[in-house]
């Protein structure tokens, strides 16, 4: 049996419940509890649960309803004397008992990311698979699927490596250039000209070189292959290419990953020459450099190391590259829209992935000397 009264207790109007506040009573007592609530006035409504014995999801949601129906009035809700077993219950509701906020624990962090840290793990699985499969099907291959692909190596460096040549040589020239003539006029003020020789080939060769170079190929063949890779997804391509005894990674993904590899080091190598040869200029016909001087300068600041380091970068950056488009190509799903989403998905990833390889490459090679 459940009693429900209401009392003044000095300034606040109390509602004392006592009983089990189950579904029945709800249903009976729904009513007149809210026409008690027309006779409290002041700032605050007690809830006196000490009586109550047992609850359950419909007693639950009761106090919570009491709750939002006091807030619309601009009143605050505090429960009183609830049993452990009752406040438990009401915690479990997502309503907070007495209005003391529960203490976040890591347990609770963890429930609330779970959802979110098992799909990453799965994503992370599925990646590092990928990685795998490209790497060892890449050394090895398989007769009946090269046969298949006769020539797809050649066809994939044209276009990733041949094409890109024009765009990759025009932007490098003109950060070349560009960089060479904002510090003109800052190294002619302590006559120091011939450093133009030495800035251009440093920062060409150990930093923006390869990685302009990574940011115009993830932009153009990054690009490319996930919209393709999307594409046979979404129209069920690569689940023809499985039926036919085919393995999409070997059939797909080895091909360009072999691709990139192959052509990257030189578009990396033919951006510097590009980036030097645009402060080359600047150097010669506007600071007045010989072009002597300038070659002699620059051969003293240039060393193997730099040049092997740039190398590995340059491949690190192209793997990652073909390995976030083919993720991203192979996990498209939905529609035609979905292709414009893991599209611009792979150039962000790719892009900030070989940012952040970079950084890491700098703290071990330079600053581990």
């Amino acid at each position: 049996m459940f009693e429900l009264k209401g009392e003044k207790r000095d300034a606040d109007y109390c509602l004392v419940m006592r009983g089990d506040l189950c579904l029945e009573a709800v249903e009976e007592e729904t009513g007149s509890a809210f026409r008690m609530l027309d006779k409290a006035t002041g700032e605050r409504v007690l809830v006196d649960m000490a009586g109550v014995t047992r609850i359950d999801t419909t007693g639950c949601g009761f106090i919570s309803a009491l709750q939002r129906e006091c807030e619309a009035r601009g009143m605050k809700v505090r429960v009183l004397g609830a049993q452990p077993q009752i406040a438990k219950a009401l915690d479990s509701f997502l309503w907070l008992v007495g209005n003391t906020p529960k203490p976040k624990t890591f347990g609770d962090w963890v429930a609330a990311k779970g959802e979110w840290l098992l799909k990453l793990k799965e994503e992370c699985v599925v990646f590092l698979q990928l990685m795998a499969d490209t790497v060892i099907w890449s050394l090895g291959g398989e007769k009946r699927t090269q046969r298949v692909r006769r020539g797809a190596v050649i066809e994939e460096a044209t276009r990733i490596g041949l094409d890109a040549l024009g765009i990759i040589a025009l932007l490098t020239f003109l950060v070349g250039a560009v960089v060479a003539l904002q510090t003109a006029s800052l190294l002619k003020m302590f006559g120091a000209d011939i450093l133009v020789a030495d800035m251009i080939g440093i920062s060409m060769v150990r930093e923006l070189s390869p990685l302009l170079t990574a940011i115009l190929v993830a932009g153009r063949s990054g690009a490319s292959i996930a919209a393709e890779i999307a594409t046979m997804n979404i129209n069920e391509e690569v689940a023809g290419i499985r039926t036919m005894g085919l393995e999409p990674v070997k059939y797909i993904v080895v091909p360009k990953f072999r691709a990139i590899t192959l052509t990257i080091p030189g578009l990396t190598v033919f951006s510097i020459c590009a980036g030097i040869f645009g402060g080359f200029l600047i150097a010669v016909l506007y600071m007045g450099l010989s072009p002597t001087a300038f070659f002699y300068e620059l051969m003293g600041v240039m060393f193997v190391k730099d040049i092997l380091v740039t190398l590995l970068k340059s491949v690190v950056f192209a793997w990652i590259i073909v390995w976030v488009a083919a993720y991203e190509g192979f996990s498209a799903y939905g529609g035609s829209e979905a292709v414009g989403r893991v599209t611009t998905s792979s150039v962000v990833k790719s892009i900030f992935s070989c940012i952040i390889a970079d950084a890491v490459f700098s703290v071990i090679f330079y600053f581990g000397g």
